[in-house]
């Protein structure tokens, strides 16, 4: 009973992580394909606004001026950060703490990239505090499932033990952590001794 609790507690907490890990999929994976796309075509873009092949309302000409003047540099090393945070979210989604350092240190990448570029006025404090909020959960999160733990949460019945896809399946949280790799199932030298 108190291993089926368990198990319901620790597959909540996954669901939940992954709505927001969803949110984050969809945010850095478009925030990865727009900065590519005006990192690649930004010469070719300003070339044509400049010969007015291309035009823009008037209310847009500052805010596209802004873009034009913009170093080709910034946009394409911004699509490398938001790459990397869309690798770490994965990498969580899978539970790995790797992928929560990796995204922490993307995401806060993108705001000193944008700050030595654009300068402060161009790093709203929204984003800032909503950055540090997605930090935050996260950790949380990640901890209460014992990701940063050195013991993975594993069922208490040790019925099946011998089954290394009992109860979560290959999908589920490694019964074993990165520094104890490679030492998880093996059977001690007793039991090697024992079944010859």
């Amino acid at each position: 009973m108190d291993n089926n609790l368990e198990q319901q507690i620790f597959e909540s907490r996954r669901r939940n992580l992954r709505i927001i890990l969803v949110l984050s999929i969809i945010g850095s994976g478009f925030n990865f394909i727009s900065y590519l796309m005006t990192g690649l075509t930004l010469p070719f873009l300003k070339t044509m606004y400049q010969t007015g092949s291309m035009t823009f309302p008037s209310e847009m000409t500052v805010y596209v001026e802004q873009i034009f003047d913009t170093p080709r540099s910034f946009f394409l090393c911004i699509a490398l950060l938001y790459g990397l945070s869309l690798t770490g979210v994965i990498l969580m989604w899978n539970l790995r703490k790797s992928g929560f350092h990796l995204y922490t240190l993307a995401q806060l990448l993108v705001l000193l990239v944008t700050l030595l570029f654009l300068g402060r006025e161009r790093v709203p404090l929204g984003n800032i505090m909503f950055t540090l909020l997605f930090i935050i959960y996260y950790y949380i999160a990640l901890r209460n499932l014992g990701v940063f733990s050195r013991t993975v949460y594993e069922p208490a019945d040790n019925s099946d033990d011998d089954n290394p896809n009992s109860t979560y399946g290959n999908g589920g949280l490694p019964a074993e952590t990165e520094s104890d790799a490679g030492t998880g199932d093996r059977p001690s030298d007793e039991d090697s001794s024992a079944s010859v």
